[in-house]
């Protein structure tokens, strides 16, 4: 039987391989990066703001209060003026002054911000990316009027430029012009001893941007006071002292907001966005991407991972084994945010998901080639029952080698060769294909395996591939329906007028069964002592002119359904140790009052043989062959008793007839 070999482990984890290099390639193409920016958003979680950020917003409320917006420039005079009393380290007024208004109110304005000495103004610019920086139009900057920027300690740009799906994730902390100058971001200005920190620890990407660390969801990071509330003393200057105070717009009508992370929608304040900004220089709680060539190589061990292990568990084990490296991966991802890394969580969810799919798919496929493979090799070997039962489980079907107890069958035609001689090819063949068909057809009906044919000769086994505990009694079943079945061959002169005889051989014993011969080539046989022992005693029914005979090791498997009759105590050709074999006569069903007579008086004979008894032995023999005068047995037996009485053998003689000849 010749099998196809197995690809075991190699096919799955090429498979498993495949499917994280495209992800990877994938990954690192960009593909589905906004899908990717999105769940990785999931990563970020409620933490502490720096409590000394404090927001002072133009909401509804003030609104209601101090007027419509846009105010007169003295109400935002009053308000630094409050503001200012209570000692804030520096503000953020997040509101631009481009135009002149009346020179009352911007002398006004500008007064209070030189009064106070450290409010920082905002400046909008236009922004271009390329590969390695951000630049700005320097003649499309909107900043306040040079009455106003010239009282206040520093201007800052306010661009939140966003990702491609609408979030602003990153913002930069400097922005150049084409003529080399540089102009720093609005929460540069309010903390700028930290954003030389950030440069230093390589916090900012290689465009200059910081990725935000966002403390909350919209108002619900830093504390928050309405501004009307601050212009009528509501609040305590301590509550103001000593803080960074950013001001700015949060009323929605104002539509200063944008989608971040920790709101995707519910748009958040820009003055917010800033605070955050801000939040992060302070707290120097940067993030980081994590290298994408690293994630590359966790997408690639992830398939790696899932083609080396689905296939060596059981399927209920297979699943389980995904969903814990998808929470290794997740679980990983959040560890990592917490020291600061963002690691992407979509691409290996989507390796795992492909690679788990690819892997049990090649597993089914490869399952149904088998299955297609082992039902076309053994259908021709072994009965359907059995191809089914190996079907539903291959794992009785152990490739290499298997040391367990079985039984082995060997026939072969008396005379071949002078048959074959006398016979045209054609007509040997025809009478060949009728009679192997006929036997082997036998040897499935009690669902034994079909080993091979040699030449005339058949060999078949029984207690493999899955378990038969009357392994022996299918043999010797098997062994008397082939003769039957040729009996019946010939009567019916199936053959024409040959007649066809056999001898068949049954041993039962330890063999190593399994799939055995080269790595591309092999078939599933059995081989061992017991093995060729069971040959020999197909080649001594020639010897005793007998049908079939099996060994002492079959006949204690057998129970009483059997005639059966001791023949010799022999040592075969190549082994030492001698062997009782014994013949099958008949089923005992079949047996007449006279069979057992037969057989009760030829173990008398025998019993008188191995007792040195030689004369008793002829006697009896006699006695024996004046009944069945064909009887082969009888023949051999009294043949050697009139040898021993003639020349008596030595002392130590134990009754061993020692075969020379296979």
């Amino acid at each position: 039987m010749i099998l196809k070999k197995n690809s075991g482990w190699q096919r799955p984890l090429i498979v498993g391989l495949g499917i994280g290099v495209l992800c990877a390639a994938a990954f690192l193409s960009g593909i589905l990066g906004s899908w990717s920016r999105r769940v990785t958003d999931r990563l970020y979680l409620p933490h502490p703001a720096d409590q000394r950020i404090v927001i002072i917003s133009i909401d509804d409320a003030a609104m209601a209060r101090l007027g419509r917006w846009p105010w007169a420039r003295s109400v935002h005079a009053e308000l630094i003026d409050k503001i200012a009393a209570a000692k804030p380290f520096v503000i953020g007024y997040d509101v631009n002054f481009p135009e002149v208004s009346n020179q009352a109110d911007d002398t006004a304005l500008a007064k209070a911000i030189r009064a106070a000495g450290n409010v920082i103004l905002p400046a909008e610019l236009t922004l271009t990316f390329t590969r390695d920086a951000v630049l700005y139009d320097p003649t499309k900057v909107l900043m306040p009027i040079s009455q106003i920027a010239s009282a206040a300690k520093g201007i800052g740009h306010v661009n939140t430029p966003q990702d491609a799906d609408g979030v602003v994730r990153r913002v930069p902390l400097s922005v150049r012009s084409p003529n080399g100058s540089y102009l720093i971001s609005f929460e540069g200005q309010l903390a700028e001893p930290s954003v030389k920190a950030a440069v230093a620890l390589k916090a900012l990407d290689n465009l200059g941007r910081i990725i935000v660390h966002y403390v909350n969801a919209p108002g619900k990071g830093f504390p928050t006071f309405s501004a009307a509330d601050v212009i009528d003393g509501k609040v305590k200057p301590e509550q103001l002292a000593d803080r960074f105070v950013l001001v700015g717009a949060t009323a929605p009508d104002l539509h200063d907001d944008q989608l971040v992370p920790t709101a995707t929608t519910q748009p958040m304040a820009g003055i917010e966005i800033h605070a955050s900004v801000l939040d992060t220089l302070l707290q120097k709680d940067y993030l980081r991407e994590v290298p994408s060539i690293l994630i590359a190589l966790w997408l690639i061990l992830l398939g790696a991972i899932l083609g080396l292990l689905v296939p060596k568990l059981k399927a209920r084990w297979s699943i389980p084994l995904a969903i814990v490296l998808w929470i290794v991966s997740i679980v990983g991802s959040f560890i990592l945010f917490d020291y600061g890394w963002i690691a992407d969580i979509l691409w290996p969810t989507i390796a795992i998901i492909l690679g788990f799919g690819a892997v049990m798919l090649e597993r089914r496929i490869t399952a149904e080639r088998q299955k297609r493979e082992i039902r076309s090799a053994f259908s021709r070997y072994v009965t359907e029952s059995v191809v089914a039962s190996i079907l539903s489980d291959p794992s009785k079907l152990k490739l290499g080698g298997e040391r367990r107890k079985m039984s082995v069958l060997f026939s072969d035609i008396r005379g071949f060769t002078t048959i074959s001689e006398g016979l045209k090819p054609e007509k040997l063949v025809e009478i060949m294909n009728k009679y192997l068909t006929r036997m082997t057809d036998e040897v499935f009906k009690h669902e034994g395996v079909l080993d091979k044919y040699i030449g005339d000769a058949v060999m078949a086994f029984w207690n493999a591939p899955f378990d038969q505990t009357d392994h022996a009694r299918r043999a010797v079943e098997t062994a008397l329906d082939m003769l039957s079945a040729l009996k019946e061959m010939n009567t019916t002169k199936v053959f024409g007028d040959l007649e066809l005889k056999i001898g068949v051989g049954v041993n039962t014993g330890d063999m190593v069964v399994g799939n055995m011969g080269s790595e591309e080539r092999f078939d599933y046989t059995v081989i061992g002592d017991s093995v060729n022992l069971g040959s020999r005693l197909e080649s001594l029914t020639k010897e005793y002119c007998v049908c079939l005979l099996i060994t002492e090791a079959t006949r204690l498997e057998l129970n009483s359904g059997y005639l059966v009759r001791a023949i010799d105590l022999v040592a075969v050709k190549g082994k030492k140790e001698p062997v009782k074999i014994f013949e099958v006569m008949k089923r005992s069903k079949n047996a007449s009052q006279a069979d057992r007579q037969f057989v009760k008086k030829f173990e008398d004979a025998l019993a008188a043989y191995f007792a040195k008894d030689f004369a008793g032995a002829v006697r009896l023999s006699d006695e024996l062959l004046a009944e069945r005068p064909d009887d082969g047995p009888s023949k051999t037996l009294k043949t050697r008793a009139e040898h021993f009485v003639a020349e008596p053998p030595p002392d130590d003689w134990n009754g061993v007839w020692v075969m020379t000849k296979k």
